[in-house]
């Protein structure tokens, strides 16, 4: 069952244009998805998913070596 709360964001995720034109661009892409992609249209798709993704990226920790050979 959804929350009224959840309801009320999903209307406000459905009266952002720009939201909509995104979900657009990723339909078009995930139905292209037979076809070679460029390189452009790849760093739209992430962006796209970056910017829908609830969730803040985890941080990480630095690799800890001792003995590092370059």
């Amino acid at each position: 069952m959804i929350s009224e709360e959840e309801k009320q964001e999903l209307r406000e995720m459905a009266a952002s244009a720009s939201l909509r034109e995104e979900f657009r661009a990723m339909r078009r892409i995930s139905e292209a998805i037979e076809r070679t992609i460029t390189v452009d249209e790849l760093a739209h798709w992430l962006t796209v998913m970056a910017r829908v993704s609830a969730s803040a990226p985890k941080p990480r920790q630095p690799g800890h070596y001792a003995a590092m050979k370059l």
